[in-house]
């Protein structure tokens, strides 16, 4: 039974457009190709951009898919098209792809073996190496805050079924968008939200509190692609100043979300939730702490139900 890549594009520019090419080959040259490509064209603004992808498909014309947005809807939106057309097409998981990062090449064949070996698990993710945009490792060094506190915490990775409450009390952000594949069930009933910036963050929270259970999947890293000089990966370029900002109000969004489908399943009491909601902004408060974000800091801790100290 193939599986799906799913990778939302944005055609704006021609390095958009190299690193896509990039990204495509390293699902070509898969050691398992019983694969489908989704390429889900978000109304690319470029107007080379429809020639370009219909070459791209010309790399195995029977399994790379173009579908399109008439309007701009940003990545959730086409990941969200994407997974019900990998669901008609009878795929039993989903691998997110990003369209500027560069799938582990054997991902889909270790994927593949793991959920066959753990029917309990409907969520996997990997570790990542960053690179620049010539494809160049770049050094842990030159990585903001947050992007080395997600690889630091794969060093002990979250696991097992409601991973979303070491996530959004303990760890913080650490399922990366190309190294997440999902049982195609469970991404249809906990699609991406509309809003544009961090919103696999607000599904990943989601899809934990209404799944089964997550798994890391060791020795796989992606190369995930961060352009130096810029403002860090594509999407948070373009959001450009009120990111950070963004990035609070989602990800708190989809915490108190994932509360409530753990309250509606049974598997949590909801005395609990006060509780669980400051431990959540304490963490919060610590990442952006760490990006330089101090005023947003205190308005985050200002709405503790325990009004906690700011962190040190």
């Amino acid at each position: 039974m193939p599986a799906a890549f799913i990778t939302s594009y944005l055609g704006d520019s021609p390095a958009a457009a190299d690193h896509l090419d990039r990204t495509v080959r390293g699902v070509v040259d898969q050691t398992d190709d019983d694969w489908l490509l989704a390429i889900v064209d978000d109304a690319s603004p470029d107007p080379t951009a429809r020639e370009h992808l219909r070459n791209l498909t010309g790399l195995a014309p029977d399994r790379i898919v173009l579908l399109r947005q008439d309007v701009n809807q940003g990545q959730g939106a086409g990941r969200n098209l994407g997974v019900r057309w990998a669901h008609r097409q009878g795929c039993e998981f989903v691998l997110f792809q990003d369209a500027d990062d560069i799938a582990h090449p054997q991902r889909l064949e270790r994927t593949r073996r793991l959920f066959a070996e753990r029917p309990d698990v409907d969520f996997v993710y990997s570790t990542f190496l960053v690179i620049d945009e010539h494809d160049q490792p770049v050094p842990v060094s030159r990585l903001t805050p947050s992007v080395a506190e997600i690889l630091q915490s794969h060093e002990t990775p979250v696991q097992g079924a409601g991973a979303w409450m070491p996530i959004g009390t303990t760890v913080g952000y650490t399922t990366l968008t190309s190294t997440v594949a999902v049982r195609t069930p469970l991404a249809l009933a906990h699609p991406f939200p509309e809003e544009r910036g961090c919103e696999d963050a607000h599904a990943w929270l989601r899809m934990s509190a209404g799944g089964s259970a997550f798994a890391f999947l060791p020795d796989t890293p992606a190369r995930y692609r961060i352009p130096q000089g810029t403002r860090g990966s594509a999407d948070r370029s373009r959001i450009g100043d009120d990111y950070y900002r963004r990035k609070a109000e989602v990800e708190t969004d989809g915490f108190q979300q994932a509360m409530r489908i753990a309250i509606d399943r049974g598997r949590l009491d909801p005395s609990a939730a006060p509780d669980l909601t400051a431990r959540f902004l304490r963490r919060l408060a610590v990442t952006l702490e760490r990006e330089g974000q101090h005023a947003l800091v205190r308005e985050i801790l200002a709405q503790s139900p325990t009004a906690p100290a700011r962190p040190a």
